[in-house]
């Protein structure tokens, strides 16, 4: 055999293992969902920054929050984790006369018994920042009902929010 012919057997030795194996039946199903809902609760401010713009404001560093949440899931339909976008929107201060608005764009996963987390910016007045969620959501009868800590991150301020609500299935 020429070493030609002999190349080529191998290569077509070795490319048919992992093209057997990727048979239709391992692939994954994988369900999509839409959800949203209102969110409500509160929030903690510090830091040196902060507490500039919470004098300059005349606010106090414990609020109440307001907001709605979006979220698409995408997971295997026979379970498992589930990889989660959320879109967060809020209203911080409405009980100290003020609207002090944020956005969040998150994301993460999700457990199948519910342990929840995800990252991503933060829009606000003050400007960008990082923010980190941890939570659990927990199913009542189709409804999601998602608790969560959040801690939005940048330079001289720490904002820390406990939210609850629900989400109801779109799609």
């Amino acid at each position: 055999m020429t070493r030609t012919t002999m190349f080529a057997l191998l290569l077509a030795a070795v490319a048919a293992a992992p093209l057997a194996a990727q048979r239709t039946d391992s692939i994954p199903v994988l369900e999509h969902r839409d959800l949203d809902g209102p969110r409500i609760g509160f929030t903690y401010i510090t830091g040196p920054r902060a507490e500039v713009k919470l004098a300059e404001y005349h606010l106090q560093p414990f609020m109440s929050v307001v907001g709605w949440h979006f979220e698409q899931t995408t997971r295997p339909r026979n379970g498992g984790p589930q990889l989660v976008i959320e879109q967060v929107l809020v209203v911080a201060g409405l009980d100290q006369g003020k609207a002090i608005p944020s956005g969040s764009f998150l994301v993460g996963i999700r457990t199948s018994n519910g342990i929840e987390f995800g990252m991503g910016p933060n829009i606000s007045p003050v400007g960008a920042a990082l923010a980190v969620g941890i939570g659990k959501s927990l199913q009542y009868g189709g409804v999601t009902i998602p608790l969560n800590l959040a801690m939005v991150i940048s330079q001289g301020s720490l904002r820390t929010s406990f939210l609850i609500g629900y989400a109801i299935r779109r799609s």
